[in-house]
């Protein structure tokens, strides 16, 4: 296919890719299941799909239109060309406020969506879990909804048109079709509402009686009024009838104020009863979190466990929403007294302020990531997560969920929608252990039987896709022969996404699984980093949920894929290739292909994604073990020699600082520099001062108590010695006594750099120095919250003794230290408005916000908390001449905040955060060190 790939590849505007590295990246999505595609596209435009339409229907090829990759079911995988829009067709077209409309394209994500509207008193209602990072192409496909769709419904309820690329290379727009009668519609629409009228009968009562169904396609209602409406039959497809590329949808008003009643229950049967009493109150949305739930969140978090009770079986959430708190907090009110009246709960709360409300949903919120990170081989799994029963039938089916795990003794949570009657069911199981694989069709056809018997639908909200399509036949004895008439009219040669929904496959759900009875690791070969638990069980924690694919500030996640929209950057592409790696789906030697490593680069290091993963993957580590396995082999480069050398440069260089730096800012040498260093001749060079920390502070230090240690790095201690020098100055008037002993670069250059003996030496250097102090100090102080990340975090995976753990435990970064006795102080007053940015290094560590509660204590002091990126620096990362211009894109959005705020002064932690401000933006740096310094006598 190579030759006919290649043609393709020449007649689109956009990308095409059918390497191997490509191949592994959508070979999974967040559901259990692998399949691997012969090419990804990913158009820019209309046009580019309909040659990547026309291309597959000539040469006999499936399609598979893919979002996010966030789906639980496996409808974005397939054998044939993945069509990707998340890289290029990811545009908001229009947003009317007016109209209460907006056009996008369908690689736009929800979360960007909520941040544009923010503040407009509009909103999008269908709120899936998954929604921050969630594509509207994904959304259309699955019909998604979400935790308030028992009020507001799905997204089908809010489509109003859409541009359709069809298998036969047709595009037909939504909105032409319904503006003329049956008698002019164009073919093969025709047909499509004449099959409609012949069958309208059995179509319209063979349904089961529940509101929220995605099972198979929603036939219903296509034809009103002698017009044709494919608006709901589209929502929910997953991509098996066309292929969208623009989308129109309609907005409401967003309800200003909205009250939580949280109640305790002592038995699942109370719980659904008192659902069932307060549903007719109309609530924007009942939750749900079992016993088996509780029992695991309040075991692996000491919050949750003294915010839920022991003795309780389950927790309803009940939320009103409306334009007034008076009207939310009476129907609240009423709410909780009918409930406590029937006497159904033990213990019921009304939350009604904001902060009331945060503490309640973060037992909702936090308690499902929790299950992620559980320890073990057993996981939760999206097998049977997305049955929908009518609520007068709840307590039948939490009976029959009940009786069918315990019978295959397995165990399992239970949340969701109880509602809508949808209820999330996940059984832990381990899908490399035989015995648990031959568990999944006996309790996915339990499940469905139970589901059926009571009037239920087996898919509620996340589609049906490789786990439920073979249920279809069962579902639907009279409606699934008309499945495939309808799909064969729109995809006579059945391209679209063919596996899905008219596929009727026993065993799917067994077959093509991520890890199987076919799945194996290669044989462990020594690793460079310590890993308690091996790197290839870390490399397998990823389940691919995409929350690393986030694009707005709600998390920091990957500012590199942020700003690419590259599948590559993505935290989670890292593991995808690496398990590919150890599982033999590509040999051995790939580690050390250019393609391999351009996958593992993309990693700036920032740490984000490690702390913001529901399962806590450690996706920078691996990277670095994976780049030290190609250092380790051809060595480290000239240039990350040299970035990774700003101790010896400030240890021997600072005498010489002053004379040559005029000449190595020379532009014509800067040029010449880059081309053999790949430093970017842009960058200015960062020199040492004439006169290092240590040659200023005093030989004896004041004695005093606490004693600490301080750790200055090589910023502060060779750079930009007066943080240091700010540092000590407050911690002996503070009086506390300040150690100083002789003490070597922290060792993360190297580390991030994958030269890890070097790194490693870093660490047994100031081992060696400080040996014989760290009994006797209290603490080890930095200022440097990069230093502070290497001894707390990267240290450990360096040296494993019992110094590194000691170093570890007392390392803490100095605004922690001194907030809580800063009150000490005397106070000058001098007005100053500073702008702080937060690195990423400090942000993954403890009490991320001490620095900025610190400079805000001062008196006459304004201080913008800058929601911002990663600066784009990240480390070493940003000097590279290959990485300026995406570091520059990056760092743009910060200095965009930093102008906007209005701020006289930037203030960071991290030393190269405060490089990049200096060198994009107009502004005096500080590290809050000195401010407090100067803000204090």
């Amino acid at each position: 296919m190579t030759l006919l790939f290649d043609t393709l590849k020449q007649a689109l505007s956009g990308d095409l890719e059918w390497d191997s590295i490509a191949l592994c990246l959508h070979a999974t999505d967040a559901s259990i299941f692998t399949r691997r595609p012969a090419a990804v596209a990913y158009p820019k435009t209309a046009a580019d799909v309909v040659r990547i339409v026309d291309f597959c229907r000539r040469h006999g090829v499936s399609i598979h239109p893919r979002g996010a990759g966030s789906g639980l079911c496996g409808s974005a995988l397939g054998t044939g060309v993945i069509v990707d829009f998340t890289r290029y067709m990811n545009r908001l077209i229009t947003l009317d406020l007016a109209s209460k409309t907006f056009v996008c394209e369908p690689g736009y994500r929800f979360g960007q969506l909520q941040k544009e509207l923010a503040g407009k008193g509009l909103f999008f209602p269908p709120d899936p879990s998954s929604g921050e990072y969630a594509s509207f192409g994904g959304m259309v496909g699955t019909n998604a909804s979400g935790a308030h769709s028992v009020k507001y419904g799905n997204v089908a309820d809010y489509l109003i048109d859409a541009d359709i690329v069809l298998a036969t290379g047709q595009t037909i727009q939504l909105s032409n079709l319904t503006a003329g009668t049956l008698t002019n519609l164009p073919e093969p629409f025709g047909k499509l509402a004449d099959l409609y009228l012949a069958n309208r009968d059995t179509i319209e009562s063979a349904y089961p009686a529940v509101r929220h169904n995605v099972t198979g396609y929603n036939l219903r209602g296509m034809v009103r009024d002698d017009r044709l409406h494919l608006e709901k039959l589209i929502s929910g497809a997953e991509g098996t009838l066309g292929i969208a590329t623009r989308l129109m949808f309609r907005l409401i008003e967003k309800p200003s104020a909205d009250s939580l009643v949280v109640a305790y229950f002592d038995t699942i049967e109370k719980a659904s009863l008192a659902v069932q009493a307060v549903l007719p109150m109309a609530p924007a949305g009942i939750e749900v979190m079992d016993k088996s739930l509780l029992e695991l969140a309040r075991a692996s978090d000491p919050i949750l466990q003294e915010r839920i009770p022991g003795s309780v079986d389950n927790v309803l959430l009940v939320e009103f929403d409306g334009h007034s708190e008076k009207e939310t907090e009476a129907l609240a009110m009423e709410a909780k007294a009918l409930i406590e009246d029937r006497s159904l709960c033990s213990a019921a709360h009304l939350a009604v302020s904001s902060d009331e409300k945060s503490r309640f949903w973060a037992i909702r919120k936090a308690a499902v990531p929790i299950l992620y990170k559980l320890k073990g081989e057993k996981k939760i799994l999206a097998l049977v997560e997305d049955a929908v029963v009518p609520t007068d039938r709840l307590v039948d089916y939490f009976k029959g969920i009940y009786r069918i795990m315990q019978a295959q003794g397995v165990r399992f949570v239970v949340y969701g929608h109880i509602a809508k009657g949808l209820l999330h069911t996940r059984p832990l199981l381990d899908l490399k252990d035989p015995e648990d694989i031959a568990r999944l069709q006996p309790i996915a056809d339990e499940v469905f039987d139970l589901v059926n018997g009571l009037g239920g639908a087996i898919s509620g909200e996340h589609g049906d896709g490789r786990l439920r399509s073979t249920y279809i036949d069962r579902q639907y004895p009279r409606l699934a022969p008309l499945f495939r008439q309808f799909k064969g009219i729109l995809d006579p040669e059945g391209l679209l996404n063919p596996e899905i929904k008219t596929a009727s496959t026993p065993d799917q759900m067994t077959r093509h699984l991520r890890f199987g009875v076919d799945y194996r690791q290669r044989p462990a070969k020594p690793a460079h980093l310590n890993w308690p638990d091996g790197w290839e069980e870390e490399i397998e924690r990823c389940h691919g949920c995409s929350k690393c694919t986030t694009v707005t500030t709600a998390t920091r996640m990957c500012p590199v894929y942020k700003f690419t929209r590259r599948e590559a950057a993505a935290p989670k592409a890292k593991a995808n290739v690496l398990r590919a790696l150890i599982s033999g789906a590509v040999n051995d030697a790939a580690i050390f292909e250019r393609r391999f490593q351009e996958v593992i680069d993309y990693c700036a290091g920032c740490g984000s994604c490690n702390s913001e993963c529901p399962s806590q993957v450690n996706i920078p580590k691996l990277a670095i073990e994976a780049r030290a396995r190609y250092v380790a082999r051809f060595g480290a480069s000239l240039h990350s020699r040299l970035v990774t050398a700003a101790e010896p440069l400030g240890r021997y260089g600072g005498p010489f600082s002053k004379a040559i730096k005029p000449m190595v800012n020379m532009p014509p040498l800067r040029r010449v520099t880059q081309s053999v260093t790949d430093i970017h001749a842009d960058r200015p060079a960062i020199l040492p001062e004439s006169r290092s920390l240590f040659r200023q502070i005093k030989k004896t230090p004041v004695n005093g108590h606490p004693r600490v240690l301080f750790f200055a790095g090589c910023y502060a201690g060779y750079m930009r010695p007066a943080i240091g020098l700010s540092l000590i100055r407050i911690l002996e008037r503070l009086g506390m006594q300040v150690l100083t002993p002789p003490q070597h670069c922290c060792g993360l250059p190297q580390f991030t750099k994958g030269m890890i003996p070097q790194a490693r030496g870093k660490v047994r250097a100031n081992l060696s120095s400080w040996a014989h102090w760290l009994p006797e100090v209290d603490h080890i102080v930095v200022t440097c919250s990069s230093c502070g990340l290497a001894l707390t975090k990267d240290w450990p995976d360096l040296v494993d003794n019992r110094l590194v753990h000691q170093v570890a435990d007392k390392t803490i970064h100095f605004s922690r230290l001194i907030l809580p006795c800063i009150d000490k102080l005397e106070k000058k007053t001098d007005p100053v408005h500073l702008a702080y940015h937060l690195p990423c290094h400090l942000k993954v560590q403890a009490e991320p916000d001490s620095s900025l509660k610190l400079i805000r204590a001062l008196p006459q002091t304004t201080v913008d908390a800058l929601d911002s990126h990663c600066c784009g620096m990240a480390g070493t990362w940003g000097l590279s001449a290959k990485n300026d211009t995406l570091s520059r894109k990056i760092g743009s959005d910060l200095i965009g905040r930093i102008q906007a705020s209005g701020a006289h002064t930037a203030v960071t932690d991290c030393p190269t955060c405060e490089m990049q401000i200096s060198h994009l933006g107009q502004w005096p740096v500080l590290h809050p060190v000195e401010v407090v310094d100067s803000g204090y006598r």
